[in-house]
């Protein structure tokens, strides 16, 4: 069953969806020390993501992904699984971070460590969650 679409919200809900996920990536970011972090950066994406399927249709989501959402969640929760274990291999606490720290000739000094790991997992085990229970959730409508 196809329904008609709005070309303005359509249009409106791209652009969003852009703008949207460069402020999840600065809540990424920023998160370390401050508010924010994978959580919030994940339920801003899956924001985007929910908007974006009311836009073109939850069928047209899956289609761009190609992948099943749990894929997504399995990932992230490996990823911050590793990131929280991998102290253990030198004797220290788990969850202990270990810190990185480099400068970029554009970028200035970058700071990246296990805590960016971990909000990175937080982020996809979100989105991966999110999407599929918006695909549940579409397929039981039909």
């Amino acid at each position: 069953m196809t329904n008609p679409r709005s070309f303005i919200f359509t249009t409106v809900a791209k652009a969003l969806f852009f703008l949207l996920n460069v402020f999840a990536l600065y809540l990424l970011l920023r998160g370390h020390n401050l508010p924010g972090g994978g959580f919030i950066a994940g339920l801003v994406t899956a924001i985007s993501i929910v908007m974006l399927s009311l836009a073109l249709g939850w069928e047209e989501i899956h289609r761009i992904l190609r992948l099943d959402p749990a894929w997504f969640a399995v990932v992230g929760l490996i990823l911050a699984t590793v990131s929280g274990a991998a102290p253990l291999l030198w004797g220290r606490p788990f969850l202990e971070q270990f810190m990185v720290h480099a400068r970029v000739p554009l970028l200035g000094e970058l700071h990246v460590g296990t805590p960016l790991v971990f909000d990175a997992g937080v982020l996809l085990v979100v989105i991966g969650m999110t999407c599929k229970i918006l695909f549940v959730l579409g397929k039981s409508t039909e």
